[in-house]
């Protein structure tokens, strides 16, 4: 049992709290099977949600035949990460698609204005 005089411990409401950190889902569309270093990337700067979706590309034949595509199947790998990591991240994709004409991609971010429940806000932020 609590002691009546001891004080109770009053914790600061989450939104208030300083150590929330703003949150974006970066998108990034790479090459099929080209999704496995991108991932590790994105794990390197702790994100701990991504989502990988097979997709297919939207050029019809005659258009890969002239720019020499012979496969257009895509995954789109969508990201939950700090936005503070945005820069550096981008920084090291654009890295990663200038190294070979293999590793081609577009990545771009969508800001989070607002997320349900501290404890899901805790787990896609990594501060559990």
């Amino acid at each position: 049992m609590k002691n009546k005089k001891q004080k109770a411990i009053k914790e600061q409401p989450f939104e208030k709290r300083q150590d929330i950190k703003k949150l974006t889902l970066f998108i990034t569309i790479v090459n099929g099977g080209q999704s496995s270093p991108i991932l590790r990337l994105f794990e390197n700067y702790g994100c701990s949600a991504q989502f990988v979706q097979s997709g297919e590309g939207t050029a019809g034949r005659q258009v890969m035949d002239i720019l020499g595509i012979s496969d257009n199947k895509k995954e789109v790998i969508l990201s939950i990460i700090k936005k503070e990591t945005v820069p550096k991240i981008k920084k090291e994709l654009e890295a990663y698609f200038l190294v070979s004409r293999k590793n081609m991609g577009i990545g771009f971010t969508i800001p989070l204005s607002s997320i349900i429940g501290v404890r899901v806000y805790q787990f896609i932020a990594d501060s559990l």
